[in-house]
């Protein structure tokens, strides 16, 4: 259980959001250079809190990457169809450009031998209602689940490729559609709490399962992880920034928001480790 009172590390404020995640970072403008020390507490709070909230920042997109820096280097998406123009380390995610909110829960680019280690959103524009994200600590999910599965899931791996978005270029699909094989339960870096981990969609199979085993498996996991307890659901404000730890956690849009709105959000990752059980 996170502490319910704001606290001062460095020079800026936590304020945790959620029993289970979450956390408020004020006192931070991302705008501007980060001190060494800013940056180590920042990385620190995001391993503890698997989700921080900066609000009320105004970032072009070379200050928006050197912010997100902070987490670890930028990597390339491979959904380059909908990168920034001249900013190809920047997603845009937007209904208008033929994209669906992505309303699956998941973590990030589990077909990447070094996956990332966080996902950073922008909120540029927002509509009036609707449109949040949520983040569920699969950390918290895996502690939930009974010690003979938490000891099954650790026992297995995934093979992790694209998944079938009709519109990914052929130059993406033969970058980055290899077959890599992941664990199901993976030893966070920083202080070595284990969290479960797959993407459903981008998993074509779990080692030793036919694809449709595999898929109800994942399926009936989700169904029985996922619970208002383990779950933040950020509402957007304008300025908004949200980063995720991919490492222990899964996320999903809400595609509730009116259509004739615009809801524009930057995405950056940064690259991680490789996935493994300590």
């Amino acid at each position: 259980m996170e502490e319910a009172t704001p606290m001062t590390m460095a020079h800026f404020q936590i304020t945790p959001l959620h029993p289970s995640l979450g956390a408020e970072i004020a006192g931070v403008d991302l705008s501007a250079p980060i001190d060494e020390p800013t940056r180590h507490a920042l990385t620190r709070a995001l391993a503890d809190h698997l989700a921080l909230v900066f609000r009320g920042q105004s970032l072009t997109p070379v200050q928006y990457l050197a912010a997100a820096s902070i987490f670890g280097p930028p990597m390339e998406q491979h959904y380059s169809q909908h990168n920034m123009p001249d900013f190809p380390m920047i997603g845009l995610i937007w209904h208008r450009n033929g994209q669906q909110p992505a309303e699956q829960w998941h973590t990030d680019h589990t077909n990447r031998e070094r996956p990332p280690a966080a996902t950073i959103l922008y909120g540029v524009e927002i509509p009036s209602a609707g449109g949040g994200t949520s983040v569920a600590s699969m950390r918290a999910a895996y502690v939930a689940l009974p010690e003979s599965e938490r000891r099954r899931l650790e026992s297995l791996t995934t093979f992790n490729g694209l998944d079938g978005h009709a519109d990914t270029r052929p130059e993406d699909r033969d970058k980055y559609g290899k077959p890599v094989e992941h664990p199901m339960v993976r030893t966070h870096p920083v202080h070595g709490s284990k969290a479960v981990y797959f993407h459903i969609s981008k998993a074509t199979h779990i080692d030793g399962m036919t694809p449709e085993a595999s898929k109800a498996y994942m399926r009936d996991l989700l169904d029985r992880m996922i619970r208002p307890e383990i779950v933040y659901q950020h509402v957007w404000r304008k300025g908004d920034v949200l980063v995720i730890d991919d490492r222990a956690t899964m996320h999903r849009a809400h595609g509730d928001y009116d259509r004739s709105q615009s809801r524009v959000l930057w995405r950056i990752i940064v690259e991680g480790d490789r996935p493994r059980l300590a």
